[in-house]
Formats: C-alpha cells, sequence, structure tokens
C-alpha cells in the first residue's frame, strides 16, 4: 500500500512536470544556458543528461531500422523519439505519468514518426512486455526513483534479447535518500551482472557537476519568473528540487552506462 501511494504521489509530481516544461521558454532557456553547446537539442530535456551522453548512449545501443527501441521512464518522450528518428528503430515508450505518455505521442505525431512509436501509462518494473522483444533499452534519471532496483534491472533483462543493449543514466548513493524517499546504490554494477548483463561503458561524464550545478543554480534563479510563467506552487517544487540537487551532490555521483545482456 505505501508503495503504491508513493506512486501515485509520483506520477503526480511528473504530469506537472512533463506538462510545464513542453510550455515553458523559462525552463527552456534555462536548460540551454546551463548546457550551452553541450545541451540536448529538439528533446525539451527533462533531466540532467547532456548532448554528449545522449550520443553515447545512442551510438552504444547500436539500433538501426527493423530494430526495437524500449525508452522506460520515457517521460514526455524527448529522448526516446530523438533517438528513433535518428536511428529509424521503433520505439515503446513507458511511463507512470498519463500527461506524459499523452505529450509524447503528440511530440512522435510532431516528429513524423508516430507510426513506428507507441507508448503506455506503466510501471518500468512490470512493463508488461513480452519476453526478448526488444533490442535495446533506454532509461534516462530514472533509477534513483526506483524504490526496487533489483526488480527494474531483471525487468529490463527480461525484455531485452539476447546482445541487446541496456543504456542509461543515473546517481549513485550509499544508503537512503530521506528527500527522494527511496534507498539508492552506491554502485549498480554487482547489480547489472547479477541480471546477466556484460558492462560495456560505465563512467562518470567528465563535466557532469559542473552542468548539473549550472542547471539547479538557474531553476533556483529563475523562481520568480516561473511563477509568473506558471503558478508560485509549482515554481517552489522546482527551486525546491534543484536546491536539494545542490545538497546531495557532494555525497553521490552520476553515471552513465551501456551494458549488454549476455
Amino acid at each position: 500500500m505505501a508503495e503504491n501511494t508513493q506512486t501515485s504521489r509520483m506520477a503526480e509530481r511528473f504530469n506537472n512536470s512533463h506538462s510545464a516544461r513542453l510550455r515553458s521558454a523559462t525552463l527552456e532557456r534555462v536548460f540551454q544556458t546551463a548546457f550551452g553547446d553541450d545541451y540536448a537539442v529538439d528533446t525539451y530535456a527533462n533531466g540532467f543528461y547532456s548532448g554528449t551522453t545522449l550520443r553515447k548512449l545512442r551510438d552504444g545501443l547500436r539500433l538501426g531500422p527493423n530494430r526495437t527501441l524500449a525508452d522506460l521512464g520515457c517521460g514526455h518522450g524527448g529522448p526516446g523519439l530523438w533517438v528513433a528518428k535518428q536511428t529509424g528503430a521503433a520505439l515503446i515508450g513507458i511511463d507512470i505519468s498519463s500527461v506524459g505518455v499523452d505529450l509524447a505521442r503528440e511530440q512522435a505525431v510532431h516528429l513524423g514518426i508516430a507510426g513506428r512509436a507507441r507508448f503506455q501509462v506503466g510501471d518500468l518494473t512490470a512493463t508488461g512486455l513480452p519476453d526478448a522483444s526488444c533490442d535495446a533499452v533506454l532509461s534516462l534519471d530514472v533509477l534513483v526513483f526506483v524504490p526496487d532496483k533489483i526488480a527494474a534491472v531483471r525487468e529490463f533483462a527480461r525484455i531485452l534479447r539476447t546482445g541487446g543493449t541496456l543504456g542509461f543514466t543515473t546517481w549513485e548513493q550509499s544508503g537512503y535518500n530521506a528527500r527522494l524517499g527511496v534507498e539508492q546504490l552506491g554502485d549498480h554494477r554487482p547489480l547489472l551482472e547479477a541480471a546477466g548483463f556484460a558492462i560495456d561503458a560505465y563512467e562518470e561524464p567528465p563535466e557532469w557537476r559542473r552542468q548539473q550545478t549550472a542547471l539547479a543554480e538557474g531553476l533556483i534563479a529563475a523562481e520568480l519568473a516561473l511563477a509568473n510563467e506558471m503558478d508560485a506552487a509549482y515554481a517552489a517544487g522546482v527551486a525546491a528540487m534543484a536546491r536539494g540537487s545542490l545538497t546531495d551532490m557532494p555525497v553521490r555521483r552520476y553515471v552513465r552506462a551501456i551494458v549488454t545482456k549476455r
């Protein structure tokens, strides 16, 4: 019951976030300023990944036409749709946010790839997808929010074909994060290897602290502008998230990874 309540609260939080992100000129300006030339253009990023990271993940997933990508925790669809458009792959996006899923469908139509992109509301620890039905899985800045990381990684492995690839970003931190209300991991590699993955690349992006600090500080500075553009409660929530990110930064690291199902 407690986990269901937590999931519902998380879904509501991201419903508000995805809706605001696509209509806010202020948020777009803050993201572009923070990342500069390394901004993930055309994704309307709602996370902390850079353009370099997204390109590295795209290349590591080894996708092409007649391949299927699952974007788990897809949000409003930006990065998954970008990868699908770049590679010609089919896309399945799954997210707990119904608003995010609706926006992703709209974005797929706008990009002209609705015929090979579908989205559904669901839990990335239990997607409902058939065994070995995907060639690649993408999951950006999502695992940090998942209470059962073992279930998530096992689900990634279950839906991937042998030789399929998983590309993800997340933060690593030992112990419980009270701000997020979720137990964290100091290193995901043992969990990945236990689920049958071989580690191809596992690294901290060299610019992540500078970029994420700039983004958090930009969001805090934009609180008044966001309050004028949206509403005070949303702006306060964004600023609180940014302050929490700055508080957590000294005790965690950000990683991007490419792993292959053995």
